[in-house]
C-alpha cells in the first residue's frame, strides 16, 4: 500500500502536469503540446508522464474533462442563483466569461473551442468527451432560460434547449473571432446584440 506522503506527491505531480497541460494546449494546440515540454513546466522527472497517463490522448481528454468541470461549476453558482432574474443570471455568465478573456488579453480563448476546432472531427474519443461537454453545459443554461422571458433577449421563437444552444454557439464564434482580432469587440458585439449594452470596449 502506497504511503500517505507518496499518495499526495502522485497527486500533487498529476495536478501540475494537467495545469501544464491546459496551459500549453490554450497558448498553442493540442498538436504542438510536447510531453517533455509539460513535464519540464510542471517541474515533474521526465519519463514519468506514463505513471500518471496512459497517453497523450488520454491525457489531453482528462484535461478538457477538467476545464470542462470549472466551467460547469462557475455556470451553476451564476445561473442557479434564485434571487436574481433568470436574464440578469444569463448575463452574469456571460461577463465573467467576457471578464475572463479580459485577464488573458484576448488571447488563447476556450479551451473546448480550440480542442472541439483542433481534434472533434479527427479523433472520436475527443469527439465524444467534448459533446458530452458541450451539452452538458447547454443544459445549465437552459434551465436557467427556462424561468425566462425569451422575448428579453430576442430568442422567444425558440424553446429554452434551442436558446442555450444557440447562446453558446454564437458565443463560441465570437471568441473565435476575438482570437484573430486580438480585442474584445466580438464579446461587446455579442452582449450588445443579446442583452443590449450600450458600451463598446477598445
Amino acid at each position: 500500500m502506497a504511503r500517505p506522503q507518496n499518495r499526495e506527491a502522485l497527486a500533487s505531480n498529476r495536478e501540475k502536469l494537467l495545469n501544464a497541460g491546459e496551459h500549453a494546449m490554450r497558448s498553442k494546440s493540442y498538436g504542438e503540446s510536447g510531453i517533455n515540454e509539460i513535464l519540464t513546466t510542471a517541474g515533474v522527472p521526465k519519463g514519468s508522464f506514463y505513471h500518471y497517463f496512459d497517453s497523450k490522448e488520454a491525457f489531453g481528454i482528462e484535461v478538457a474533462r477538467r476545464y470542462h468541470q470549472r466551467q460547469v461549476e462557475y455556470a451553476r453558482n451564476c445561473l442557479d442563483d434564485i434571487t436574481r432574474p433568470p436574464v440578469e443570471r444569463l448575463r452574469s455568465f456571460f461577463e465573467g466569461a467576457r471578464e475572463d478573456m479580459k485577464s488573458r488579453q484576448f488571447a488563447q480563448g476556450c479551451l473546448m473551442c480550440n480542442l472541439s476546432t483542433e481534434l472533434a472531427d479527427e479523433r472520436p474519443n475527443f469527439q465524444t468527451e467534448l459533446d458530452a461537454h458541450w451539452t452538458a453545459l447547454v443544459a445549465e443554461l437552459s434551465k436557467c432560460l427556462d424561468q425566462a422571458d425569451l422575448s428579453d433577449i430576442g430568442l422567444q421563437h425558440l424553446t429554452p434547449d434551442e436558446a442555450a444552444d444557440w447562446l453558446l454557439n454564437a458565443w463560441s464564434g465570437a471568441l473565435t473571432r476575438m482570437k484573430a482580432s486580438g480585442n474584445d469587440k466580438p464579446l461587446a458585439l455579442f452582449m450588445h446584440t443579446i442583452f443590449k449594452t450600450e458600451e463598446t470596449k477598445p
